[in-house]
């Protein structure tokens, strides 16, 4: 959720109170990127639909609905996999990014925490017992 009283937003430099639907709010930490990219969906959102989001609408929307819908998390994840998939990349990351929902390079690596990068250092290792293990059975 991303709107304040009377259409204001609750995003502001600094920290960010996040309203819950149980009605409770906490502040978290957001840095200057991510202040950004919140912001840039802020926009989108106004340009999109024509006012400023609500208490109940969606931060990250579906760009073909006429109303403020949630983006569809399950075509975004095969969209996202189709697209690494496209590119080229190592089928093991592709594996981890399914397992995790984290793509982690070099530029992002800093903003993972350190239980993600447990998670999918695991995804990846499973994936080469999964792989050792299928290739055991071909001769």
């Amino acid at each position: 959720m991303v709107g304040g009283p009377k259409g204001g937003t609750l995003f502001n430099m600094g920290s960010r109170k996040i309203k819950h639907k149980a009605k409770k709010s906490r502040e978290v930490k957001v840095d200057a990127e991510t202040m950004k990219i919140l912001q840039e969906q802020i926009q989108k959102f106004r340009e999109k639909f024509g006012r400023e989001p609500g208490p109940g609408d969606p931060l990250f929307f579906d760009p073909d609905s006429f109303v403020p819908r949630p983006l569809d998390l399950d075509e975004l994840n095969k969209e996202t996999v189709d697209a690494m998939v496209k590119a080229g990349m190592r089928p093991e990351l592709i594996y981890a990014y399914r397992k995790t929902g984290y793509i982690i390079m070099e530029d992002n690596i800093d903003k993972i925490p350190k239980s993600g990068l447990d998670e999918w250092e695991a995804a990846i290792e499973e994936y080469f017992a999964i792989a050792e293990f299928a290739g055991e059975g071909e001769e």
